[in-house]
């Protein structure tokens, strides 16, 4: 290649980058501002649930608030309000600023899946950008600046345990479950992606035990300080049992059944419908990543997606917030696959759209925004679709 060339090619590059830099400077500035100015805002679930939670560590020596059933969130995330209610800040910035952090880990977590495992290795512009997208999400930004809420922590640990998949290691992708699940039940939707992995060779079975044995030991801590024991090692039981609907204002496949008036014994079979077909799921999802020969990152990218997509879509009793890891993961498959790149702008609009029932009539900007959930509902089947067929042909096309 002529000198010439070769440096008009440098400068191009030179430029490109540049451009992506800028760009990700850009949102990253929006995503600051944004996020500065939802930090005061008040919402029910920071009012009648961390709120309290938070005066009921502080007001407490020790761990003895658990001595009673105060909360119905794992003991793990209650732990982490003790530790912050030392500090001099507020409740409300306290828990706001907890979950930007994780929302900060995500963010590294997908950059180092990208530049480990990317096939072509990805740019740092690329890489960087992909983080600043990752945090900017708009439900991530609500999540955790707007809405008071913690499902960036559990995010985390399934983002954790994924890159140790990715990259051969065993033992720390099943600690990094462990820690999710022990946070947040929702980890669960990536368990059949953990569990064909683990099965695949006969001396990681064994670490099976791993992610129950964490929860088991978060949970011994309450125990100790004289709480009971059955309360809080079945607290994901409690919390289910709280809001026994189809359809807590999700874009599940049981929004298209909220709005029947439906007898007692058909929403049973519904409600046990939906578990068979969520389960049914789950082993398909486990069997693939046990058989197929060679795991590659973009495989393993689509089953985790297609994992933590179809089985809260499948499952009664789905709350908004709980397709917030196909939010995540999306983005990285978009990063590894850039033919995909409507995958995460359709589901996180979905996710948007569906957060719209519960906070629009209690922040002022958003009240214009009532939505039917069959509309979210409908839309979240096209990615849903197009990333079941993108798994089944990495498994049984012919190359």
């Amino acid at each position: 290649m002529p000198a010439d060339t070769f440096l008009d090619a440098q400068t191009v590059d030179l430029s490109r980058s540049r451009r992506w830099y800028a760009l990700a400077f850009a949102i990253l500035a929006i995503t600051l501002i944004v996020r500065t100015l939802w930090y005061p805002v008040i919402v029910s679930d920071y009012t009648y649930f961390i709120k309290p939670w938070f005066d009921e560590m502080q007001s407490h020596a020790g761990l003895t608030a658990f001595a009673y059933p105060f909360a119905d969130y794992a003991p793990m995330y209650l732990y982490l309000l003790k530790l912050l209610s030392v500090f001099p800040f507020s409740s409300l910035i306290s828990a706001k600023t907890l979950s930007l952090v994780f929302d900060a880990l995500i963010a590294y977590l997908g950059y180092q899946i990208l530049k480990k495992k990317s096939q072509w290795g990805m740019r740092k512009d690329i890489l960087f950008l992909a983080a600043v997208v990752l945090m900017s999400l708009p439900t991530v930004m609500m999540n955790s600046s707007l809405w008071s809420q913690s499902d960036a922590i559990y995010t985390s640990g399934v983002i954790a345990s994924l890159l140790f998949i990715l990259i051969g290691a065993p033992l720390w992708a099943a600690v990094a479950f462990g820690l999710a699940i022990s946070f947040k039940i929702q980890a669960i939707f990536f368990a059949p992606v953990l569990l064909g992995y683990l099965l695949r060779r006969k001396e990681t079975w064994k670490y099976l035990a791993i992610p129950p044995g964490i929860f088991i030991l978060s949970v011994l801590p309450t125990w100790i300080a004289g709480g009971p024991l059955s309360y809080w090692l079945f607290i994901y039981v409690v919390e289910a049992e709280k809001y026994p609907y189809l359809s807590v204002s999700a874009q599940s496949i049981f929004a298209f059944a909220q709005p029947l008036t439906l007898a007692p014994a058909a929403t049973n079979v519904l409600f046990w419908l939906g578990i068979a077909a969520a389960g049914m799921f789950a082993l398909f999802i486990a069997y693939l990543m046990k058989r197929k020969a060679e795991l590659s990152a973009l495989f393993v990218t689509a089953a985790s997606l297609a994992s933590v997509l179809v089985i809260p879509y499948l499952l009664p009793r789905m709350h908004e917030r709980y397709f917030y890891l196909a939010d995540s993961i999306a983005v990285l498959y978009a990063f590894f696959r850039p033919s995909r790149f409507y995958i995460p702008i359709l589901i996180v609009a979905t996710s948007l759209i569906s957060y719209m029932p519960f906070l629009s009539p209690q922040v002022s900007f958003l009240s214009w925004a009532q939505v039917d959930l069959r509309l979210p509902a409908a839309l979240l089947a096209v990615p849903l679709f197009i990333v079941l067929i993108d798994v089944w042909k990495m498994n049984y096309a012919r190359p």
